[in-house]
Formats: C-alpha cells, structure tokens, sequence
C-alpha cells in the first residue's frame, strides 16, 4: 500500500497561527508535507535561496515549491479553488491563483472561509494534553476545556496518575447539576439520569483528587440547529466529494470546527487522522509547552516506529529521536539519552513526527 502524506495539523492543544509577512495577497496554504527519501523546499519570490517550509506556510504569487525524489507536498488554494499536489515530477512549481473553480458553490464557501481562517486566524487554546494516562504528573483536565460541544453525549477527559481517586462536578448558573466521586482516571460520560445539558448556557465542570488543587473548565453545547448547521458543513468536507487528500481534508474539517468553537471535536479531528500504513510525517503548529518533557500515546505494527523531533532546536531533530516502538500509553521521549526538549524557556515550539507502521493517539506534556 501506498504511504500516505500527512498533514501540518496538531495534536497537542495550544495552537498559534503566523501572521502574514509579506505584502501580496496569499493564494495559498501548504497543508502538506510528505518528504520520504527526498525533501521539501520553498524560494520565495525574490528570494535567492530554498528554505524548509514551516507549517501552514501562506504562499504567494510567484512562490516557488518543489519536491525531491519521492517527496510529495500539497497546497490548498484559496477561495476553494482546489489543491495541487507538487512532486518531483513538477518541481519547482510557480505559486500562481487558479483561474478555474473546484466543487459547488456550497463547498467552495465553505473551504474558502476555512482556508482564509487558517491562513490569518489567530487562536490560543487552553487544553494542554491529549494522552490518556499518566504516570505521576497532577490532575490535569484534557476535555471539554474552555469549548463549544456539538449537541450529544459528552464525556469528560483528565490527565493525572492511575494510583488517584477522582471526584468530577458539574454547575450551571443555578449551581450543582451533577457530580460522581471515587473515579478512576478514564473518560467518564455524563449519564441520561443526570439533569439534561441546555444548549446555550455555560456549565463548568471541576477535577478534583486527595492532595492537588481543584482543576475547573467551561463548556457550552450548540443548539440543535447550531449542531444541525455544522454538521451539513462537515458533510460537504469528505475526501470522495471534494478530490483532496485525506490529510488536507482532515485540516480542513478541523478548521471547520476551531471556526466554530469546537475546540474538543476538531482535536479529535486531527488525532483520526494521525495513522501511517507505511511511512508518513506530519508537523504541528507551533504550541506553548506546558512542561520540560514528553511522553507519547502510540501503537506500533511488526517493524514500524515513530520519531519526534522539535523543530528548529540543536541535537532534537528526529532524526536524534530514540525510536518509540511497541503499544504504549505514555512512552517517554528523548534524543540520544536526553529528554528536556531543549527549547528556551517559555519559547513557542513546533513538533515533526516520523512514523512507520505506526498509529499516533496524542502527546502530553511532563
């Protein structure tokens, strides 16, 4: 089977898009990077020099992109006028605007709006973590975190350490509406029983284990014609309607729901995504570290393995990467013995994930 080329997606939380830089319009954004044997590089236009490409890169008229041997790169052109898949074959490209329209009038709004989001949207999320166990960190609360919530059942998610006992509570404006004690660390649904969610109204739930602070987020559930609205949306985003790749469409549907507000279900978004049946890379946004480590979330087949590196920092690229193999909740990472990630101080990083054989499930910090 073929392997698959991966999107510049995230799977860890806290996301911040880059500003435009330069003066003309972008016409389009890389979503994805495929480097293989080969490798990826951009020459802006004017520029003497092919550089690495950064995630989620605004390309301009004029921009050149190409590909190396098997490498494999695609741009999502604004205004819904569709992708281009660059390869060796047709390296180096001139970024120019398609003169041609893609889909139907429904769909070209929807990926036009989606694409001028993530091309200048700037978003801050607060959810730190997508694993689903911890060995010793303190509570900490992955979802529904400071989101919107498509109407049906939720379930509330935490980080924290398997020896604990959990009490979870919910309050609305009137006060208590729900609440269970003595829980083991693992997703928990809200029960039918309990007092009906009302769309609309901002709940908090709490966290609280014998010995830590009491950890606290907000949720709101859409309306059911909120819900029945973005859903008709997200029907119009699937592969087989639009001729895009698996890994643009699912930054596409995810960019779809940040626009929403639907932080929870776009991270689940991505994470469907993160599988390589072969061989497959993909970067995510730069995000502010929420610790000095990081523990992964995989499960390997027979030969496969996944690597990390942090981008852009000295003796952490992946290729330094120990191999992570097996079937693990929360497997450390490091790089040649080392597992700080190197990075400054409260500096924004960016992860690039190599796998093979490999499913990613999430990261969190430590």
């Amino acid at each position: 089977m073929r392997a698959r080329s991966w999107i510049l997606g995230a799977v860890t939380g806290v996301f911040l898009f880059h500003g435009l830089a330069r003066g003309a319009e972008p016409v389009a954004v890389l979503t994805e990077i495929r480097k293989g044997q080969g490798d990826v590089g951009v020459k802006p236009a004017g520029a003497g020099d092919w550089v690495a490409p950064q995630p989620l890169l605004a390309l301009r008229p004029g921009d050149q992109i190409r590909a190396t041997q098997d490498a494999r790169a695609v741009l999502l052109f604004t205004g819904g006028r569709g992708t281009q898949v660059i390869s060796a074959a047709n390296s180096p490209f001139t970024v120019q605007a398609p003169a041609g329209e893609s889909g139907t009038e429904k769909v070209r709004a929807v990926v036009a709006s989606v694409t001028q989001f993530l091309l200048g949207q700037q978003k801050q999320l607060t959810y730190q973590s997508l694993s689903v166990r911890s060995l010793s960190q303190p509570p900490l609360i992955i979802a529904p975190r400071d989101t919107h919530l498509l109407p049906g059942p939720v379930a509330f998610e935490w980080a924290g350490s398997d020896r604990l006992r959990y009490s979870v509570r919910v309050l609305g404006p009137e006060g208590l509406v729900w609440e269970q004690a003595n829980l083991q660390r693992r997703p928990v649904d809200y029960p039918a029983s309990a007092p009906a969610l009302r769309p609309g109204v901002r709940y908090r739930w709490e966290l609280t284990a014998p010995g830590h602070p009491v950890q606290r987020a907000q949720f709101e559930v859409l309306s059911a014609a909120e819900g029945a609205r973005v859903r008709a949306a997200l029907a119009l985003l699937e592969p087989a309607g639009l001729g895009y790749s698996r890994g643009t469409v699912a930054l596409i549907r995810a960019g779809l729901l940040f626009q929403e507000g639907l932080y929870h279900d776009a991270r689940r978004e991505l994470l469907a995504g993160v599988v390589a049946d072969q061989e497959g890379e993909f970067h995510t946004f730069l995000m502010a570290p929420a610790g000095r480590r990081l523990r992964i979330n995989l499960r390997t087949r027979r030969a496969g393995q996944v690597r990390v590196g942090v981008v852009g920092v000295a003796g952490r690229s992946v290729e330094e990467c120990a191999p992570l193999t097996g079937d693990h909740l929360a497997l450390p990472i490091s790089w040649r013995g080392e597992t700080d990630i190197g990075a400054a101080e409260g500096q924004p990083v960016a992860l690039h994930f190599k796998l093979r054989a490999a499913a990613v499930f999430g990261i969190e910090w430590a």
